[in-house]
C-alpha cells in the first residue's frame, strides 16, 4: 500500500473520532479499499484467517484488529517481485539490514566469527545517530569507579524485578534475565573496539534518585578521548554540537570504521523489499532495492537491525493509540525513516508480532523546557500531579488533561534549588538532572542557566516580574495561576505536600521574580514493539518457533517491554539491547554459539 493509498483510508485517530456503529461501518468501507485484497480473497487463498476465541488470526498469527473484518494492511504481503526485474545476485555469509547501533554490533561480532557480512540501510551515509545513553550492567567503566569509592553497584537481580514490575509482568522474562547476564561483557566488548577507535565512556549521574521511581547507576556515555570537558559542559544552545563531542553520534561512526577496518561493507541507499523464504524452509536472503536496480542477495543468514515502526501513521496508532495522541512531536534520525519496513517483511514470511500490546514507547520532555521537579499546572492554570517522578511518567500525565498543555513554574532562584537537590542525591533524570552529568562529577549550574536563556530566546520559557503577567504569557486564568501558586507556597512552608505527596526536599517555593515558565513538550523517540523473538535472537513465528535463518535485534525486536511504557529505572536500556543482543544475533547468525562465547554475569554471588 502506497503512502498515497494510505491517505484516502481512514485513518484509526479517526476511527477513534467516531461513534462506535458509524466508525465500525466506515472502517470497513474506508481500509479494505487500502489492501492488495479484501478479507475474503485473503481467507480464500494463503492468508486464511482463523478464530481462536478473541480476535480473527492469520495463519502466520498475526492479529487481524477491529478496523476490518480481515486483516491490516502491513500483514498482507505484495505480489512477489517479477524475476526478470531481478539484475543481479550475489552471495553472502551474513546480511545485517541496518546500519544502526544494533547492526553495527551484529557486523562486528560475525566478522568476529569469521563471516563473510555484508550490511545495507536504505538511507544515505550522511544520516546521523541519534541518542547518547547506553546500559550495562557490572561494565569496566563501572568497576573501576567502584575502586574510586565514587560508586556503590546496585543489585541487579532487584533491578530486574523492579524491571519486570514496572512492564505488568508483559515482557518474556528470560529476555530480561538474558541481558542482565550478558549486557556487562558485551558493553566491554564494544567498549574496547570504541576505545581503539579514538573514544572514552563515563558513567551518567543525572539520573533519577527518587524512593518511588528509583534510576540505577548502569548507564555509559561515550565521547571523544581528551573531550570530557567539552562533554560534561554541552548544553543544546552553547558549545560544541554533539556529532562533534558524544553520543551515538561519535560512537556509530567509529563502529563504521571498525566494520571496515575488519573487512565488513556497508552498502547505502539498499533497501530491503522482500526476504527470501522457501515456503517453510530456512530464510535465505533478501532481495534489495538499489540506485542501480533490484539485487537478490542471497545469504546463510539474516539480521533484521532496522528500528522501529512509528513513522507508519497506521502501525503506530494501532500498535499504541494513548501514545500517539500524548505524544507532541516525533524525533528521529534520519528523520520518518522508521517505517516498520522489516517488521512487515518479517510477517510475510511467517514471522508474528509479540502479544503484549499496547507496545512500550520511549517518550520523554526532552525537547521541550527542561522540566525539573517543579511545579507543573496544566492549561487551566492548576496543578495536576506529583512532579517528583521521572519523565516518562510527566509526558504521559499531561496528556490525561482535558488539553495537554502544561508548563514548569519556579523562580529566580530556581536553578540554584536544583543544583541543591542534584548535589545532594535528590532527585534527576530527563529533564531534571543533566544529560551528561558524569559519576563523581557536580551539577553545572553555570551550563543549566545557558539551557535557560536558550529556552527563553527560543520561546519554550517565558519570563516575567508579576504571575499575573506569567499567566497571561502562557495563555492561563490568571486567577485560577496565583491562587496554584500560593497554595503550593503555603505547602512548601508547611513541609508536607498535603494534595499530591511529593517529597518536601524537592519542593521549592516561587516567590522571587523573575518567574519562569518552560513548556513541556513531550517527545517520541522510538517504539520498543516488536517482532517475537528467542534466547539466540531467532524470530519466532505464531507458534513460537524459530524461523531458521532469520535474526532480529534493537527495536525491530519485541518481548522486552511492557505496560505502554518504556522502563527508566534502567536509562539507556534500549541501546543496551541493541548492543547485548546485537552482538548476540551476529555471533549466532555467523554460525557461532552466543551463550558460550559471552561470559555470563553472576547475579546471584
Amino acid at each position: 500500500m502506497t503512502k498515497e493509498q494510505s491517505k484516502s483510508g481512514l485513518s484509526r485517530r479517526a476511527f477513534f473520532g467516531l461513534g462506535a456503529t458509524a466508525a465500525a461501518g466506515a472502517a470497513v468501507a474506508g481500509l479494505a479499499g487500502c489492501a492488495p485484497q479484501t478479507p475474503a480473497e485473503s481467507a480464500a487463498g494463503s492468508e486464511t484467517l482463523s478464530q481462536t476465541g478473541g480476535m480473527p488470526m492469520a495463519d502466520n498469527g498475526a492479529s487481524a484488529g477491529p478496523d476490518t473484518q480481515g486483516l491490516h494492511s502491513w500483514e498482507i504481503a505484495p505480489e512477489p517481485i517479477p524475476a526478470d526485474e531481478i539484475t543481479a545476485t550475489e552471495d553472502t555469509d551474513v546480511l545485517v539490514i541496518g546500519a544502526g547501533l544494533g547492526g553495527c554490533c551484529a557486523t562486528l561480532a560475525a566478522l568476529e566469527e569469521g563471516a563473510k557480512v555484508i550490511t545495507i540501510d536504505k538511507n544515505s551515509e550522511q544520516a546521523i545517530a541519534r541518542g547518547v545513553h547506553i546500559a550495562g550492567f557490572h561494565t569496566k567503566v563501572q568497576a573501576d569507579l567502584v575502586k574510586q569509592g565514587l560508586l556503590e553497584e546496585p543489585d541487579y537481580v532487584h533491578v530486574v524485578r523492579r524491571w519486570i514490575n514496572w512492564a505488568q509482568g508483559r515482557v518474556k522474562e528470560p529476555l530480561l534475565w538474558e541481558y542482565a547476564r550478558k549486557s556487562g561483557a558485551c558493553f566491554d566488548w564494544l567498549y574496547d573496539i570504541a576505545k581503539g577507535q579514538g573514544l572514552e565512556a563515563l558513567l551518567w549521574d543525572g539520573y533519577y534518585k527518587g524512593p518511588d521511581y528509583t534510576e540505577y547507576p548502569v548507564t555509559h556515555i561515550f565521547y571523544k578521548e581528551g573531550m570530557l570537558e567539552e562533554t560534561v559542559n554541552f548544553t543544546f544552545y552553547q558549545g560544541s554540537g554533539v556529532g562533534d563531542v558524544y553520543g551515538n553520534a561519535v560512537l556509530v561512526p567509529a563502529l563504521y570504521d571498525a566494520i571496515a577496518a575488519n573487512g565488513g561493507e556497508i552498502r547505502w541507499e539498499t533497501k530491503s523489499e522482500r526476504l527470501v523464504r522457501d515456503g517453510e524452509g530456512p530464510v535465505t536472503g533478501a532481495i534489495v532495492s538499489t540506485p542501480e536496480g533490484m539485487v537478490q542477495i542471497n545469504a546463510k543468514s539474516v539480521v533484521i537491525a532496522s528500528g522501529d515502526y512509528a513513522a507508519d501513521d497506521e502501525m503506530f496508532q494501532y500498535y499504541a493509540p494513548m501514545t500517539a495522541y500524548a505524544m507532541d512531536a516525533r524525533y528521529y534520525n534520519p528523520p520518518d525513516c522508521d517505517t516498520g519496513d522489516m517488521h512487515k517483511q518479517a510477517i510475510w514470511i511467517g514471522g508474528a508480532m509479540q502479544r503484549s500490546e499496547p507496545h512500550a514507547a520511549v517518550m520523554h520532555l526532552d525537547f521541550g523546557a527542561a522540566s525539573y521537579g517543579f511545579l507543573h499546572v496544566n492549561w487551566e492554570g492548576k496543578r495536576f500531579k506529583n512532579e517528583d517522578v521521572n519523565t516518562q511518567s510527566k509526558s504521559v500525565t499531561k496528556a490525561l488533561q482535558t488539553q495537554k498543555e502544561a508548563w514548569t513554574i519556579y523562580d529566580a532562584n530556581g536553578l540554584k534549588a536544583v543544583k541543591q537537590q542534584m548535589d545532594a542525591g535528590l532527585g534527576g533524570g530527563l529533564q531534571w538532572g543533566q544529560l551528561t552529568q558524569p559519576v563523581g562529577g557536580e551539577y553545572n549550574l553555570e551550563a543549566q542557566e545557558i539551557v535557560l536563556q536558550g529556552e527563553i530566546e527560543s520561546g519554550l520559557t517565558q519570563t516575567a516580574d508579576t504571575l499575573e503577567e506569567l499567566a497571561g504569557l502562557m495563555g492561563v486564568p490568571a486567577e485560577n495561576f496565583v491562587a496554584t501558586v500560593e497554595r503550593y507556597n503555603e505547602l512548601c512552608d508547611l513541609g508536607k505536600d498535603l494534595d499530591f505527596g511529593k517529597r518536601p526536599e524537592v519542593m521549592a517555593k516561587v516567590v522571587e521574580p523573575p518567574f519562569y515558565a518552560g513548556k513541556l513538550e513531550a517527545d517520541l523517540l522510538t517504539m520498543c514493539g516488536g517482532l517475537r523473538t528467542d534466547l539466540e535472537t531467532h524470530v519466532l513465528d505464531a507458534n513460537d518457533q524459530p524461523i531458521e535463518g532469520l535474526y532480529v535485534c534493537g527495536s525491530a525486536a519485541g518481548d522486552f517491554f511492557g505496560a505502554g511504557d518504556y522502563p527508566t529505572y534502567v536509562p539507556g536500556i534500549g541501546h543496551g539491547r541493541c548492543v547485548t543482543f546485537g552482538r548476540m544475533a551476529g555471533i549466532n547468525a555467523a554460525g557461532g554459539n552466543a551463550d558460550e562465547k559471552i561470559p555470563d554475569l553472576d547475579l546471584f554471588a
